[in-house]
């Protein structure tokens, strides 16, 4: 059991390495796309991955270290709030691009829904005694 933690705690490790480098680094080419991204479509859909990739990476390292149950939701949020981030520096470094504006304010609309119907959850009676 050990070394299954051991090996997701270096996997998550690896994930959080690569996207935050890729979603902050000026030049999108790192040497952790296998890939060679050439034109701004590209560079936003890079980035958008890397705050996928860095997302995966941190709520697996929280999933380890973590004994409370976390909900579906919330771990989508943190997925579309990384993403979301790395949407900014892809602006900052990529310039700006009308679908990547609209998928911005699409993913900030939707986390933002999620964050409101998670609050009104708990704020729900629980008649389970």
């Amino acid at each position: 059991m050990i070394f299954i933690r051991i090996l997701l705690f270096c996997i998550s490790a690896i994930c959080l390495i690569a996207g935050i480098t890729t979603m902050v680094s000026p030049d999108v080419n790192t040497i952790f796309l296998t890939i060679e991204v050439e034109g701004v479509q590209e560079a936003h859909f890079a980035r958008g991955y890397a705050g996928f990739v860095t997302a995966v990476g941190y709520l697996s390292m929280r999933f380890l270290y973590s004994s409370s149950k976390v909900q579906i939701g919330t771990v989508v949020m943190y997925i579309v709030c990384v993403m979301a981030i790395s949407k900014i520096f892809s602006f900052i470094y990529d310039g700006y691009t009308p679908m990547g504006v609209a998928t911005f304010f699409i993913g900030i609309i939707f986390a933002l829904g999620l964050n409101i119907v998670q609050k009104a959850r708990k704020n729900q009676l629980d008649y389970n005694l």
